[in-house]
């Protein structure tokens, strides 16, 4: 079989199909020819419309053959102007079609994006697992400052083409890229007396050193002076309250070796049997039991092979940046550099020349703080792209920490060549901090690390608060709307006004739990439409005013009518509240969602949310819940509505009555630790159980209940875990049974209509909530999903930070995207849900099973009156 032919079309026509109608062909189309022989004695051939599949007839005259060369990289481009854009570029699809594996090159991350960032290949050919797909498309991970604004880890639709951090790669057209010209030499150092500031990958998948295969539940070991324990994960996570430290395993140990009882300052990380059998590690230091890495290998080699071991963490050390440096002798290698030879301090001095050396050393400590002046090297971080040494040595720093022998902080380096003594893999005397190829990691004092100059100086970050105005912003900015403006139209009318870039709220300067929070509580729903119109009185202030006047007429009217909302507007709403509250902080630090919900609600006076009551006490007025659990599995996939019930359960406590709108915090140690794996949000929440004086059936006979009983609830004889009431003669049966004659029913408050020997009505009312908005937290990222009409497949997906334009003063994207394939996880059974792999779910359904921070619930006909 002959190969195909391409051609692309240079002008439109219209051409008759093979069934004999008229299509219009539009320029740029791409056209394929298999058969040769379909033509005609003037020229006119057949040929099939790639985008639409129709075979038509073509004229000569219209189409422009092209290469191989030329076919697989247009193929891949989807607008037809941009074809021939790419076409008439002769010289740079040239370049195009060399590109390989490796090269460095300048990528557009998505089609709106404008601005190119840096990357370096590691894929190129077609993506579709189709056998006739001859298009080309480059696999790119992206590095420097672009380094966590892709969207894959290198694989698409669930087939690996490459391997990357989280985030941290995109795969694009040819119209997309093009080869970074930056020169391969060194420029010329920049004089000492600039200031330069560190060029730094922003890392969103987490802390550095993590590792991705590491979970609850895997089998490990570690290093302890000459043994190595072993031991089962028992935590993997960053510490409460510190982030910055990285991410430490908490191991239960199989022999009583250890020292760690379960808990960090006041928080419970684990409920350790004896403190022998608990270890606190950070992860740097834990292995994998693997068949090839048990203790009692890595215990007979130091350094393990590149094969193996390199391998596995391909990813970790996938960064090189140009140009390559010239080979480094030994005299070059450069001072502050730790040896891994337990016998030398530094790297190229023996004991009799230490003192010596340590003299001239103190000496150049004098110039090298002049210079240090000149830069903060407290600036610098993992990921931190670096030099050290003159001429340069460059690398990436791969850890900041203390070492046993060494009083300053060292940073372990991971050089883009390797040098020829003096370097490790990763390890310091037996200890590994971090991993990559043999003789490339260096471990030198922080202080002795510059920023790499061959990126230039990194442009001097202005004042956030201050730049945050309608001149800088002048752009993206909203209208202000006065007048009172419902939630757009449910349904296909509300994705098309809402979905799409440049949509929802621009976030700005650590606002993204604000715009997040905003965004589920108004956009689709008015329940809490009353801290808007309330008129001012006698007792209220400016404070009220401004921050009610604010709220309504700069971010929910505008927000509603038009889509969007400027971040000078929330930036406004943030002065009122940090002015009104007396609360530092909220116009520039990152807040947590229930910090802001409470000032809001104080600030603007508003009555609490939901009245609960625990047995005998006074209600408390409250604005939002937080869920509590005991001795629930981690293992298992709860449901809002079981956490909510065991929670209420557990403090015996009851709702006073019905609420129009309910706020549920999940159940976490705050950003970081979460006491489940996964929680599946209820689609409807249903309160009937948990609400005082509220007609309720009997568990078994389905008759007016007149008692409950607590001790109950988790019987497993009577089933899932549920609220268990009785009528009197159920009540009498079942506690006639050995095992539950010292529980402890009591009487339910009935409605006075109700007497208590009365049955129930022909239609008990169920007091239920509909699941309106989710909140979400991944590494200190909030996003929210919004539900945006009655279908229960009709969701979106909200981020304030989606994308961003220009450098460290440039502004963020908002983006609203429809998502309505999480509905098939909420709509999943917990049985089916358990049995996947939460890593296998497309990523909003992940994000929202897995990260979910606060659900909110409204119940619209409540909503009317309340």
């Amino acid at each position: 079989m002959k190969p195909r032919r391409l051609f692309i079309v240079m002008k439109g026509f219209m051409g008759e199909t093979t069934a004999g109608e008229e299509v219009k062909v539009s320029k740029g189309s791409l056209l394929s020819q298999e058969d040769a022989q379909g033509s005609s004695p003037d020229g006119t051939f057949l040929a099939k419309i790639v985008d639409t599949e129709k075979m038509v007839w073509v004229p000569p005259w219209a189409t422009w053959e092209l290469s191989g060369s030329q076919s697989g990289l247009l193929e891949a481009v989807t607008n037809g102007d941009e074809r021939l854009a790419l076409l008439k570029q002769e010289r740079l699809m040239r370049r195009l079609s060399t590109l390989r594996k490796g090269d460095r090159v300048k990528v557009q991350i998505t089609s709106a994006s404008g601005r190119k960032v840096q990357g370096i290949i590691r894929y190129r050919g077609p993506i579709d697992k189709s056998k006739h797909d001859t298009s080309v498309i480059f696999g790119v991970e992206l590095v420097g400052s672009a380094a966590g604004r892709g969207f894959t880890d290198g694989s698409f639709k669930g087939q690996k083409f490459f391997s990357c951090r989280e985030n941290c790669g995109v795969f694009v057209p040819a119209n997309r890229i093009e080869p970074d010209d930056s020169p391969e030499g060194s420029p010329p150092a920049p004089p000492r007396d600039r200031t330069r500031e560190c060029a730094r990958i922003q890392l969103t998948s987490g802390d550095p050193l993590s590792s991705p295969g590491l979970e609850i539940g895997d089998r490990v070991f570690f290093r302890m002076e000459d043994s190595t324990p072993t031991g089962t994960v028992v935590y993997c996570d960053h510490l409460p309250k510190k982030l910055e430290t990285g991410v430490f395993v908490g191991i239960l140990l199989d022999q009583p070796v250890g020292s760690w009882d379960g808990h960090f300052k006041d928080h419970v990380l684990y409920r350790m049997p004896s403190p022998e059998f608990g270890m606190l590690l950070p992860i740097s230091k834990v292995f994998k039991e693997q068949v090839d890495r048990s203790p009692e290998i890595l215990a007979n080699r130091s350094s393990p092979s590149i094969s193996e071991e390199y391998e596995d963490h391909l990813s970790l050390s996938s960064i090189r940046y140009p140009p390559r440096m010239e080979e480094c002798s030994p005299k070059e290698i450069p001072r502050g550099i730790l040896s891994d030879d337990p016998q030398k301090k530094e790297v190229g001095t023996s004991e009799l020349e230490q003192n010596e050396e340590e003299k001239e050393e103190e000496e150049e400590e004098d110039d090298d703080d002049d210079s240090d002046e000149q830069y903060n090297h407290h600036l610098l971080e993992i990921n931190s792209v670096v030099e050290v040494n003159n001429p340069p040595i460059y690398g990436v720093i791969r850890w900041i920490g203390k070492l046993p022998d060494v009083a300053e902080t060292i940073a372990g380096l991971e050089l883009e060549e390797p040098l020829s003594s003096g370097c490790t893999d990763g390890q310091y005397r037996g200890i590994r901090y971090f991993h990559c190829q043999p003789n490339k990691a260096l471990f030198i004092k922080l202080r002795r690390c510059r920023p790499d100059s061959r990126f230039g100086a990194v442009q001097h970050l202005e004042n956030p608060v201050l730049r945050c105005n309608s001149l800088d912003f002048r752009v993206y900015a909203s209208a202000r709307v006065e007048e009172d403006t419902p939630p757009p139209p449910l349904g296909d009318e509300a994705l098309e006004h809402l979905s799409g870039w440049k949509k929802g709220i621009q976030g700005h300067c650590n606002s993204c739990y604000l715009d997040a929070t905003l965004f589920c509580m108004f956009t689709f729903t008015s329940v809490l439409d009353s801290m808007l119109l309330r008129p001012a009185d006698k007792n209220d202030g400016e404070s009220y005013t401004e921050t009610r006047d604010l709220l309504r007429t700069e971010i929910v009217n505008p927000l509603r009518k038009n889509g969007y909302v400027c971040a000078t507007k929330i930036m406004a709403l943030r002065k009122a509240l940090e002015k009104a509250g007396h609360s530092s902080g909220f116009t520039s630090e990152e807040k947590d969602p229930e910090e802001f919900l409470t000032l809001l609600f104080r600030v603007l006076k508003m009555e609490p949310l939901f009245q609960i009551r625990s047995a005998g006490q006074d209600p408390h007025g409250c604005i939002f819940y937080q869920i509590f659990v005991e001795d629930h599995p981690p293992q298992v996939v709860p449901t809002v509505q079981e956490l909510l019930e065991g929670s209420l359960v557990t403090g015996d406590l009851k709702f006073t009555e019905a609420p129009s709108c309910l706020i549920l915090q999940m159940p976490r140690n705050g950003k970081n630790f979460k006491a489940f794996r996964t929680i599946q949000p209820s689609l409807e929440l249903d309160l009937t159980d948990l609400l005082e004086e509220t007609p309720r059936e009997c568990s078994i006979c389905q008759e007016l209940a007149v008692n409950e009983c607590l001790d109950c609830y988790g019987d497993p004889s009577f089933g899932i875990q549920r609220i268990k009431q009785f009528c009197r003669v159920c009540s009498q049966q079942v506690h006639k049974h050995r095992a539950r004659r010292s529980h402890h029913p009591r009487p339910l408050h009935l409605p006075k209509e109700l007497s208590p020997s009365g049955s129930l009505p022909e239609i008990i009312p169920r007091q239920t909530m509909q699941l309106f908005g989710v909140l979400c937290i991944e590494t200190s990222h909030y996003v929210a999903f919004t539900r945006q009409g009655p279908d229960v497949h009709q969701w979106l997906f909200f981020d304030s930070m989606a994308d961003r334009e220009g450098g460290l003063n440039g502004f963020n994207i908002p983006r609203v995207t429809p998502c309505s394939e999480v509905a098939d996880y909420l709509e999943m059974s917990p049985e089916e849900l358990r049995s996947l792999d939460p890593k296998s779910l497309p990523a909003c359904a992940r994000r929202l099973l897995c990260d979910a921070y606060m659900c909110f619930y409204h119940s619209p006909s409540l909503g009317l009156y309340k």
